[in-house]
C-alpha cells in the first residue's frame, strides 16, 4: 500500500508531540511493508516570491517532501493560514505524480484545507488525526488571550472575532482590567455603525468562512481520528459526521528507548517537567509553586524542553527562576532518552492550562511509573484519577499545585501507593492495529463506491 502522511512539521528540526507521533506512525507502517512518504512544512519565513520551494530528502529511511514558503509574501494572511493555495498547487501535483492509496493528515495546522483538497481532487481518500483544536480555533488550543479557556463545543463567530482583536494590546487591556466595560463593548459592537470601520464586521465574516471551509474539509475525509474523548465529543457537537469519527487513544512506542536503571530514592526529591516551553503549558505555575515550598526541603526542579527559540515566555520563566539554584533548565532532550530521564525523577508535573490532547508525556510517565501531578482538565483527568494513579490540581492555581507537591514530598508512602495503582499503558502496536482497521474500513468504502 502506498501511503502519504502529512504533518505541519517533521524531525529532525521539529520534535513536538504531533511530529513524533507522525514519525512513529510512518516508521511502523514502513516496517509493515507499506510504501510511506511524508509531506511537511519546513519553513514559513523563507521561499520564493510566490509559491513554495519543495525539497525531497530522507530521514531515517523515510522519504520526506518538505515545503518552504514566505508567509510575508501572502496578501490575505488570515485565509492563507487555513487554506493556502500555494500548498494546494504543490500537493495537487505531488498527489497526481505519486498516486498514493491514502493520505493521512496529522493536526491540519499549516498544511490546512489546501492539503485535503489536493488529495480529494486526485481521488485520494483522506484520514485525519486531530491532535489539537486547530480546525476549530486558529490559536490551536481554544485559549483566549486573557488565559480563559474557550467553549470547544459551540462555534460563535462573535466570540472568535473578539478573541482575535484581543490579541492586540489595546483591546486586551480593557478585557483584563475593565472586563464589564469590555463585555458591553463587544455585546454591542456587531450591530454598531462603527464596527465596519474598525474591521470588526469583516473579521466576523472571515471567521464564518474559516469555520465553514474547515468543517467542509473535515467532513470530506473518509475518517477522523480523535485521541481523546473530550475532543471526540467536541467534534460530534460541532456537526461532524458521527459515523466518521473514531476514538483511538495514544500508544507508546518504546522501541528506541534506552535501558533505564531502577529508580533509587535519595534525600533530594527530584521534580521534573518535560515538553514544550510554551505559555499554555503552564511552566510558570510550576516554578511559582516550587518556590512556594518550604526552603528547608531538599528539592530540585528539572525542566526539559527546547529553550533555544528564546521567546518572551522562555525569557519570562527563566527570569522567574533566576537566583534559585535548585531550578535547572536542561534544554532539548532526545525521545529515546525519555524513559531514562523519567526514571531519575521522583515525580513530574503537567501544569497545562489548555485541554491537552494526551499529552504523550503523561502516558510515558505512567509506563515508567513516575508519579504524576496534572491539571484537573479533560483528557488528563480522564486518565489520571486523583489519589489513585496520580494527583490533580485546579487548573491555573499554583497554590493548589504547591499543596499537591508538598503532599507528594512529605506524605509517607504516597508515591508508592500511586505507583502501585498505575496500570500498563496502551502499546504503540495496539494503537497501530486500531489505525489499520480504520484504513481497511476506508478502503472498503472506496471499493463499494467504485462498484456503484
Amino acid at each position: 500500500m502506498r501511503l502519504t502522511i502529512g504533518v505541519h512539521h517533521f524531525p529532525p528540526k521539529f520534535t513536538g508531540g504531533a511530529e513524533l507521533h507522525a514519525y512513529h506512525t510512518a516508521r511502523w507502517l514502513s516496517a509493515e511493508g507499506h510504501d510511506v512518504q511524508i509531506v511537511t512544512v519546513e519553513s514559513i519565513t523563507s521561499g520564493p516570491t510566490k509559491g513554495v520551494y519543495a525539497v525531497n530528502d530522507e530521514y531515517r529511511g523515510l522519504k520526506v517532501h518538505r515545503l518552504s514558503f514566505n508567509c510575508s509574501n501572502q496578501k490575505d494572511l488570515f485565509s492563507w493560514e487555513y487554506d493556502n493555495p500555494w500548498i494546494y498547487q504543490d500537493l495537487f501535483e505531488y498527489f497526481h505524480q505519486m498516486k498514493p492509496d491514502l493520505f493521512h493528515l496529522f493536526s491540519g495546522y499549516l498544511l490546512g484545507a489546501g492539503a485535503i483538497k489536493a488529495a480529494i481532487s486526485n481521488q485520494v481518500p483522506v484520514v485525519i488525526t486531530l491532535t489539537d483544536f486547530w480546525f476549530f480555533c486558529p490559536r490551536i488550543n481554544m485559549v483566549k488571550p486573557d488565559g480563559e479557556i474557550s467553549d470547544a463545543i459551540t462555534f460563535d463567530a462573535r466570540n472568535c472575532t473578539r478573541c482575535k482583536f484581543e490579541e492586540r494590546r489595546r483591546y486586551l487591556w480593557p478585557a483584563l482590567f475593565a472586563p464589564r466595560l469590555a463585555d458591553k463593548f463587544w455585546t454591542t459592537s456587531m450591530d454598531a455603525d462603527w464596527s465596519r470601520s474598525l474591521g470588526i464586521e469583516s473579521m466576523h465574516e472571515e471567521f464564518i468562512l474559516r469555520n465553514s471551509t474547515l468543517v467542509a474539509a473535515l467532513s470530506s475525509a473518509s475518517a477522523i481520528i480523535c485521541p481523546s474523548k473530550f475532543l471526540m465529543d467536541s467534534a460530534h457537537k460541532r456537526g461532524l459526521p458521527e459515523e466518521k469519527i473514531h476514538f483511538i487513544q495514544h500508544g507508546i512506542d518504546k522501541s528506541d528507548w534506552i535501558l533505564t536503571r531502577e529508580r533509587k530514592r535519595n534525600e533530594l526529591f527530584r521534580i521534573g517537567y518535560l515538553g514544550q516551553l510554551d505559555q499554555n503549558k503552564g511552566i510558570h505555575l510550576l516554578i511559582k509553586a516550587f518556590q512556594h515550598l518550604p526552603d528547608e526541603l531538599p528539592l530540585e526542579l528539572k525542566i526539559y524542553g527546547d529553550d533555544s527559540p528564546g521567546t518572551r515566555y522562555i525569557q519570562y520563566i527563566k527570569k522567574l527562576a533566576k537566583g534559585d539554584p535548585r531550578i535547572k533548565f536542561l534544554g532539548k532532550y532526545e525521545y529515546r532518552k525519555v524513559a531514562d530521564i523519567l526514571s531519575h525523577l521522583d515525580g513530574i508535573v503537567i501544569p497545562s492550562t489548555w485541554n491537552e490532547i494526551g499529552p504523550l508525556v503523561m502516558y510515558e510517565a505512567l509506563e515508567v511509573k513516575t508519579p504524576i501531578i496534572a491539571s484537573n482538565i479533560p483528557n488528563m483527568s480522564d486518565i489520571i484519577q486523583h489519589e489513585e494513579n496520580g494527583l490533580l490540581f485546579e487548573c491555573g492555581d499554583w497554590n493548589d499545585l504547591a499543596s499537591q507537591l508538598l503532599r507528594m514530598i512529605e506524605e509517607d508512602d504516597l508515591c508508592d501507593v500511586l505507583i502501585e495503582k498505575m496500570k500498563p499503558v496502551r502499546s504503540f502496536n495496539d494503537e497501530m492495529q486500531a489505525l489499520d482497521m480504520v484504513y481497511q474500513g476506508t478502503f472498503n468504502k472506496v471499493e463499494i463506491g467504485l462498484e456503484r
